[in-house]
């Protein structure tokens, strides 16, 4: 019974691999498709994953970027709450 229950779980364990490198294929084609038309040739595996790194980059650029146009903003807001306060305006 208990070799049974360990072939399940390996078995399961390879359908969700295979799940999953089936799923990054298809993003890969989804996404790459500009990128190859330009080259005129499919990405290397090096490339596809330069992409994916350069993709991250870019995110995290942006969050950031948002971050602290949000903190400028908390900066105006309180200046101006400051001002009113004490400048009676």
């Amino acid at each position: 019974m208990n070799s049974q229950q360990d072939s399940y779980k390996e078995t399961m364990n390879l359908i969700s691999v295979l799940v999953f490198i089936g799923l990054s294929e298809m993003v890969r084609i989804m996404l790459a498709h500009d990128i190859e038309e330009r080259l005129g040739r499919k990405l290397t595996d090096w490339e596809w994953q330069y992409f994916l790194q350069e993709s991250n980059r870019k995110a995290e650029l942006e969050s950031r970027q948002r971050i602290v146009s949000q903190w400028r903003q908390q900066i105006a807001d309180r200046q101006n709450i400051h001002d009113f306060v004490w400048g009676g305006r």
